[in-house]
């Protein structure tokens, strides 16, 4: 079972990535609002890698460029076809696992050995192993990332030896500050009483 640390972002560079994945994610968001439009269409399926649309659902007569759904309903364009290109050209964000773990070198594996023995084992959930949390443009805000120390600790109790750079990887982050899953459960209900109350005022 993997196991993820959680920080909150108060300053730092981490302040900086967060508030420009949320950005990317809006334009993303507006693009394919704009694309689906053009198209007639509300229904899509997106990446999971970056947000882009992949195929759309037509409810009405179905657009010459795009092929005959799936059993989903799903259709993506031809090749060759003018959308096909639009689609191929599509900007999406990037993966926050990709952009936190590369901002702070942390390991996403762990190489060990044990005499003649040599191992090799991924850190975190594979694609999202470090990740963002936020409950708007203007925070509060969160990342998790894997338990490292914890990891090479556990392998270095078996007996193991721990390859760098994983085995002096310390959490630190500037601008950031360890917190528990409790008490980012805690914001979340704080900034959704704070919604309904808001509501409340307003329909008042």
């Amino acid at each position: 079972m993997f196991t993820n640390v959680l920080f909150r972002i108060h300053g730092g560079l981490a302040r900086q990535l967060v508030k420009q994945h949320i950005a990317d994610r809006l334009r993303t968001s507006e693009a394919n609002a704009a694309m689906l439009k053009e198209l007639g269409v509300t229904r899509y399926w997106p990446s999971v890698d970056d947000g882009t649309v992949l195929s759309v659902h037509f409810s009405g007569e179905r657009h010459a460029d795009f092929v005959k759904p799936n059993r989903r309903g799903a259709s993506h364009p031809k090749p060759g076809t003018q959308w096909a290109g639009r689609f191929a050209a599509q900007v999406g964000y990037e993966s926050p696992s990709i952009i936190i773990s590369r901002a702070f070198n942390i390991p996403l594996s762990l190489s060990t050995g044990k005499g003649d023995f040599k191992g090799w084992s991924a850190l975190g959930v594979p694609l999202q192993e470090c990740g963002f949390l936020y409950l708007g443009e203007d925070g509060p805000y969160a990342m998790w990332v894997p338990d490292v120390p914890g990891e090479v600790a556990a392998a270095l109790a078996k007996g193991y030896d721990v390859n760098e750079p994983a085995r002096s990887f310390k959490l630190e982050f500037e601008g950031c500050k360890r917190m528990e899953p409790e008490e980012w459960d805690i914001l979340v209900a704080q900034d959704s009483l704070r919604r309904k109350q808001q509501d409340r005022i307003l329909a008042a």
